[in-house]
């Protein structure tokens, strides 16, 4: 990397005195019988301070740029002879489970153009964001696994390209990689944190245009003694145990549970504190529910759906820390028309956020297309 500044360093060293040597011969060929040699020498040398500012500006943005890269932390690997072993269909190296991803570039745009179509349905009134995001597989699995299963950088990418204009896709795949040391994702669960789910909360709200709450503002919480899905699909009893952090707002935030057809509603809680051992995940929405509505007096005025499914639990406390109201509709469970629902509760913004491999699941996609067809 050094040795490359050096090389870009010298060539623009030379373009500079190359450019001064051009400059010096213009200026004498276009110099007017009323101009100084004084005044003419003084414009060369401010055109060459412009140069060289310009092409200071380039090197420096290029170093941020290699800084930006840079920081992205290594994977260490303590094992560099241990190959892993696959359990039930589940990868597992240094007594952590992963699920292997197998998302193709048709599913990639198939789910793009599912969104894409949504959006029509929905019309120009609603905005639409989209988030898909990468699972443990993609983010900190050592690089001599690479092969194992598709590239979701590439996949997350072809999304992204694939959606109509009108869809604000946001991709949070390079926010992850820039945090991948820590801990993002479940030893023994197919979730990630909420952690995890925070720094994506982040890149939503720079492309909304709002003001995140910040972690500092709220307060953790922590179960311990966590042993989820994954764990349960192999077998093994060795996995990395586990523990759930949360996070609580000192706001007073009414909460509210649908049924399945966004009716019989009833008091409920957005945060289960309860919650214990195999079940600790759902210490977010109480698990998966059809329909939540939460209200908060100290929130920023706006109105917000999200739509989701699981992975969407962690990172939805976030989005009712901000909204005065946001409503978390469960796509899996619901039967009512997304469309009347946004209409029928003055919502004009929806966010859709789904975890890689549900984007890459054909049922999947038939059911958020359902959102717009009943």
């Amino acid at each position: 990397m050094k040795f490359n500044r050096f090389i870009r360093y010298t060539s623009v060293f030379l373009a500079l005195l190359a450019a001064g040597l051009a400059g010096g011969c213009t200026g004498d060929d276009n110099k007017s019988s009323s101009s100084s040699p004084s005044s003419a020498t003084e414009q060369s040398e401010q055109s060459e301070k412009e140069k060289e500012s310009s092409v200071k500006a380039d090197v420096s943005e290029e170093e941020s740029q290699e800084s930006e890269e840079e920081s992205i932390p290594e994977i260490s690997d303590p094992t560099p002879d241990n190959e892993g072993e696959t359990v039930n269909g589940i990868f597992v190296y240094n007594d952590v489970a992963y699920e292997l991803f197998y998302g193709s570039e048709d599913m990639a745009k198939y789910y793009a153009e599912t969104i894409s179509d949504i959006k029509t349905a929905l019309g120009d009134g609603i905005k639409v964001y989209n988030v898909v995001v990468p699972t443990h597989v993609g983010v900190d699995l050592p690089a001599k696994f690479d092969d194992l299963c598709e590239p979701q950088d590439v996949y997350l990418n072809t999304i992204v390209s694939s959606y109509t204009s009108d869809v604000i896709g946001i991709n949070v795949y390079d926010k992850l990689m820039h945090h991948r040391d820590e801990y993002l994702y479940f030893n023994s669960d197919h979730h990630w944190t909420a952690l995890a789910a925070y720094y994506a909360y982040e890149e939503f709200a720079k492309a909304a245009g709002i003001e995140p709450v910040k972690l500092s503002e709220l307060n953790e919480e922590k179960i311990e003694g966590y042993s989820g899905s994954l764990a349960y699909d192999t077998g093994l009893e060795t996995l990395k145990e586990d523990y759930v952090t949360y996070y609580t707002s000192d706001d007073d935030i009414d909460c509210t549970k649908y049924d399945e057809d966004g009716e019989n509603p009833e008091d409920y809680m957005l945060i289960h504190d309860y919650a214990s051992g195999v079940n600790s995940y759902g210490v977010f929405l109480g698990g998966d529910t059809p329909l939540l509505v939460t209200k908060n007096e100290n929130g920023n005025g706006k109105k917000i759906a999200v739509v989701k499914e699981s992975y969407g639990n962690a990172f939805s406390p976030f989005i009712a820390y901000t909204y005065s109201e946001a409503h978390f509709i469960d796509f899996r469970y619901v039967n009512f028309d997304l469309k009347s629902y946004l209409e029928e509760n003055g919502i004009d913004e929806v966010i859709f956020i789904n975890n890689s491999m549900a984007s890459a699941t054909d049922a999947r996609c038939e059911e958020l297309s359902n959102l717009v067809k009943s």
